[in-house]
């Protein structure tokens, strides 16, 4: 079963951008378990920094699909493949500390990394 967000809807999906945000949040951690230099808190000042700039990034992604991507196209349900795939593919084009630089550029470059159709 196929779902993506309705044509007809006018915000992005809530559901997608919770999976962007958790499957970041868990990447990041993972790498700081294999890169001990790496401190999410110093880098975004506290850990509640860190949070807002993976809302942001989640948001940013989201707000960006919903304009560019052709959901029809799509084989899996939405936020699961964000869930499953977001995080990992996001730190593939930018370090963990760098999230604060995260711009419609990125979303491009991740879109394809997912290999999604673009409208």
């Amino acid at each position: 079963m196929t779902t993506h967000p309705s044509p007809t809807t006018l915000q992005p999906d809530p559901a997608a951008i919770f999976a962007i945000a958790h499957s970041l949040w868990a990447e990041c951690h993972r790498r700081t378990e294999t890169e001990p230099h790496l401190n999410l808190s110093a880098c975004y000042s506290g850990m509640d920094g860190f949070m807002r700039e993976i809302m942001r990034v989640a948001t940013t992604f989201e707000a960006w699909s919903f304009q560019h991507v052709d959901f029809a196209e799509l084989t899996d349900v939405w936020p699961y493949l964000l869930q499953n795939r977001f995080g990992h593919e996001c730190l593939s084009v930018l370090l963990p500390e760098a999230l604060s630089e995260f711009d419609a550029h990125d979303c491009r470059r991740i879109a394809a990394r997912l290999r999604l159709a673009i409208r």
